[in-house]
């Protein structure tokens, strides 16, 4: 709150042109008016300056700073309003909560999404959009000072996208703005189009009783390692040649090579943390050259599967924990880190994640992850990062030299 002061809220409009923001600061100067606030947005040549000046009480230069600004206004082929700002109603920067929300929908999204908004009493401080890689974002600023519940919001947002049918994000301002740097990947349905373990029960000829556990495991409805176990075991005897042949025949996700390629060359840390099997896991790690794979690793003896596992199981909890030790391990904090899963045993790793991105999810999923994206829309995690045409172009020509 200022003391003793007032402020001025400026608002300018009119063609854009060089050198507005320098014509205003400096016809300011000879008054020593602070900016307190200034924001800036332009849409199709057409310029919007807003500037919040800090005014000491009873100021005798009011007039004379307003007839000022007028005058460069006219010079410039500008409109100029104005009005006083009470004390009690300047809102101070550093405490305002923002959250970044970004969708890739339409109008009707953009009603419907800023409506729970409205009901929520919540202020869209700020909106743009981008179109790249093609698809368009809308990405709103929104400010959530004084909202008791922000986990509501959100899940009234989620629900809402899921019933248009898109895709959307909500960050913190903070985290939003920070570089990601790692970028850890569940594997089965995720970077790869198939359940490896479905894919090996059809070999082994019990694809409908594994089918029906993995349906319930990936819901939530039982503990993770007694279902795995219990599957695992009913594939005893498959042959490693079979198992080679199912990882040969890999499909990956839609978009998923490209986006493997372009996070590798802009130097990201990307590894798999996967509740699979180290066979299709550690192949994927040789293919992208990538940093690290974790996965549940198949007992195999004269070249069979014995129908148990080795080591740790790759459950919530182990993904959770590796997410965090190998994000101390490389020295990146967790809010620089991203973390793509699609099912319940993706939660807990999606929730220590700056960015967590629920990709095709089982619904309820989007209620803890900070995304939502749609099976069909693997590369908009490209409009997330900032990452433009520019460099995936850039990464896919150098992966043919």
């Amino acid at each position: 709150m200022l003391t003793k002061e007032t402020a001025l809220m400026v608002n300018i409009s009119g063609p854009v042109r060089p050198g507005i923001v320098a014509s205003f600061a400096k016809a300011l100067l000879k008054y020593e008016i602070e900016i307190v606030d200034i924001e800036q947005v332009s849409l199709q040549n057409t310029l919007g300056l807003h500037l919040l000046l800090r005014l000491k009480e009873g100021s005798k230069f009011e007039d004379s700073i307003i007839k000022d600004l007028l005058f460069e206004c006219s010079k410039l082929d500008l409109t100029l309003t104005y009005q006083r700002i009470p004390e009690d109603e300047i809102q101070q920067k550093s405490r305002r909560k923002l959250l970044v929300l970004t969708h890739f929908g339409d109008t009707r999204s953009i009603a419907e999404l800023s409506s729970v908004l409205a009901e929520e009493n919540v202020n869209i401080e700020a909106i743009s959009s981008q179109s790249h890689h093609g698809a368009r974002s809308i990405e709103m600023t929104i400010n959530i000072t004084g909202l008791s519940n922000v986990d509501s919001l959100k899940n009234r947002m989620m629900d809402k996208s899921r019933k248009l049918n898109v895709d959307l994000a909500i960050q913190s301002m903070a985290a939003c703005r920070k570089n990601k740097r790692l970028i850890c990947f569940d594997m089965d349905s995720t970077l790869v189009d198939m359940e490896g373990i479905d894919e090996m029960a059809h070999k082994a000829g019990v694809h409908r009783e594994v089918a029906r556990i993995t349906t319930k495991a990936m819901r939530g409805d039982f503990d993770f390692e007694t279902s795995l176990r219990q599957r695992v075991a009913m594939l005893k005897g498959l042959t490693l040649d079979d198992v080679i042949d199912i990882r040969d025949r890999m499909v990956f996700s839609e978009g998923a090579d490209e986006l493997l390629t372009t996070f590798k060359w802009l130097g990201f840390k990307l590894g798999i943390v996967s509740g699979g099997f180290d066979i299709f896991a550690e192949y994927l790690k040789d293919k992208f050259s990538l940093d690290f794979a974790y996965a549940n690793q198949l007992e195999i003896e004269n070249g069979a599967l014995t129908g148990k596992l080795r080591g740790d199981i790759v459950d919530a909890a182990q993904k959770a924990r590796i997410l965090n030790q190998v994000s101390c391990d490389m020295g990146i904090p967790l809010d620089q880190v991203v973390a793509i899963g699609d099912g319940a045993n993706d939660a807990l790793m999606l929730s220590q994640a700056g960015l967590g991105i629920a990709y095709n999810a089982k619904q309820g999923l989007d209620r803890i992850a900070n995304v939502a994206l749609s099976r069909a829309h693997f590369n908009h995690i490209f409009h997330l990062l900032g990452i433009t045409e520019e460099d995936i172009d850039e990464a896919m020509s150098c992966k043919t030299l």
